[in-house]
């Protein structure tokens, strides 16, 4: 499956009009859009971790969300379930800071510019994010080195499969 990461800087003021854009806009493209808060994203290989995980649900048919982007935010969020899913890692009235997944061949640029919002890759840093979001505990976190901390996020994406 094709598919474009990156991130975005612009404001969430009302969720369900910025998610029905997005739809519209991916639709057109015949594509599918993932919007997610940035904050619980630690770093470009959690996030492709994610997308690679539900991408292998969906082409196994075992998936547990309806729809891929759905089940890439139950991975980058280490739930099982879409809707702790959402309430961990989606987007809500406020969000500024956003990683956006194109699944097919749209443009991301195209969809952060359709939305209102501005690319900025450096919002997938792990840098300055508390690993809390996640289910990590300071304990865990405190068992590897400050430059890894990222490989956290990992293990809790690679942990939704063992859990099933």
């Amino acid at each position: 499956m094709t598919y474009s990461i990156g991130g975005a800087r612009g404001t969430v003021e009302d969720v369900e009009l910025t998610i029905k854009r997005a739809r519209e806009w991916a639709s057109k493209c015949g594509s599918e859009i993932l919007l997610a808060d940035a904050r619980l994203v630690f770093g470009r290989d959690h996030i492709e971790s994610a997308v690679r995980h539900g991408s292998r649900a969906a082409a196994a048919g075992s998936m547990e969300a309806r729809s891929v982007s759905m089940e890439t935010l139950r991975y980058l969020a280490a739930e099982k379930q879409v809707a702790d899913a959402l309430r961990v890692a989606g987007i809500r009235e406020g969000t500024n800071r956003l990683a956006v997944v194109i699944f097919g061949t749209g443009s991301l640029g195209e969809a952060v510019s359709a939305l209102g919002w501005v690319r900025d890759d450096s919002v997938l840093d792990a840098r300055d994010k508390d690993l809390e979001g996640l289910g990590v505990l300071s304990v865990e976190r405190g068992t590897v080195p400050s430059d890894r901390v990222q490989d956290l996020a990992l293990e809790r994406v690679a942990l939704i499969d063992i859990d099933k």
